[in-house]
């Protein structure tokens, strides 16, 4: 749990004053040349990763819309909401009455086409027409049998097949509704790649976490059960719309059914995070917008010299920050608002 950086610090303070006035009662009206009484910790230089929490809606990992090539009236719905399909297995069909009146004028045409191609190439053999007239009956063909190529692909998309194993999740119309051309049928999720959580993470965020980042996952839908995941993408570019980075993760479903629309509450663990120094809260003093000061320790010569740090991060009982601190360094723990660079102490506790 995150606390605000100015509580923190003035019940820091607070302790300082309570520490100090128990350890040398006159200490709070010492002499400049005297030694100040203080406590110190060691400076840790650790990579650490805090758990991005966010929630996301369940999906399926492949999720297509299916539609007709062509418009026209539906003849046939031969599958609904929620019904497992293989693959290849019809789901919906168009009335055909035109449709094959359309091929059967492009075949007619085509055959037409060949055989005034076939006519033509003789007479031009026998040089009884211009090579032009055999060229233009060339065309003719070509185009003709673009048109029936054209009609027999109408013809096969006017029957509408799952293209894998699945489930269908929604059906968007009714049997003998006339459609617009490529106006979606059904909803079909695919068996092939599972279940995801989609989420939208901040730009701050987005630069924390990484392919195969562990994700800790929890449904309203089954209460005290924990459902674990992995990140399997991440956008590069934002959505327009949001202003977030979305990030997919593949759900270990534990042979549960996991309907799409569900909303997940995710836990990210980064697997990487940056080497940061962590001090106690109660070293940072002067804290003004986002920047401190960290008295550190010359044990040798018994005086302390002011560091100035760049605060990352504010944890439960440490900050995370950034400056010209080293891994061995100890900073000042209780007695830092007594203290100015150079100051001679007395290093009373360690712990």
């Amino acid at each position: 749990m995150n606390y605000n950086l100015n509580q923190v610090l003035s019940k820091s303070s607070v302790l300082s004053v309570l520490s100090l006035m128990l350890v040398l009662p006159g200490s709070l009206w010492a002499d400049s040349t005297e030694a100040v009484a203080v406590t110190v910790a060691p400076v840790k230089y650790e990579q650490r990763s805090q758990p991005i929490t966010t929630s996301g809606r369940i999906s399926h990992k492949n999720e297509m819309r299916l539609s007709f090539k062509t418009g026209g009236l539906i003849e046939r719905i031969e599958a609904e909401e929620g019904d497992a399909v293989v693959a290849g297995q019809v789901l919906a069909t168009l009335d055909q009455e035109e449709i094959d009146a359309q091929q059967q004028r492009a075949a007619s045409n085509f055959r037409k086409s060949a055989a005034d191609l076939a006519r033509f190439s003789q007479l031009y053999a026998e040089a009884l027409v211009s090579l032009q007239v055999k060229q233009n009956a060339q065309a003719a063909n070509d185009v003709a049998a673009a048109e029936l190529q054209i009609a027999n692909f109408n013809k096969k998309l006017s029957v509408i097949r799952a293209p894998d194993a699945g489930r269908i999740l929604r059906r968007y119309v009714e049997s003998s509704e006339l459609i617009k051309p490529g106006q979606p049928v059904f909803l079909l999720a695919s068996n092939k790649q599972g279940t995801v959580v989609r989420v939208g993470l901040i730009d701050q965020d987005i630069v924390k976490v990484g392919m195969g980042d562990p994700v800790a996952i929890s449904l309203d839908a089954y209460p005290g059960r924990e459902f674990s995941g992995a990140i399997s993408e991440i956008a590069m570019s934002t959505d327009s719309a949001a202003g977030t980075f979305e990030v997919e993760i593949m759900v270990d479903d534990q042979g549960y059914t996991l309907r799409s629309g569900l909303i997940a509450r995710v836990e990210i663990s980064p697997l990487s995070g940056d080497l940061q120094y962590y001090i106690p809260v109660e070293s940072v003093f002067k804290a003004m917008g986002g920047s401190a000061v960290v008295f550190v320790l010359d044990a040798e010569k018994s005086i302390v010299h002011a560091v100035d740090v760049e605060i990352v991060e504010i944890l439960q009982d440490e900050i995370a920050v950034r400056g010209s601190l080293k891994p061995d360094d100890q900073v000042i723990r209780l007695g830092a608002p007594y203290l100015s660079d150079g100051s001679l102490v007395t290093v009373v506790d360690s712990r």
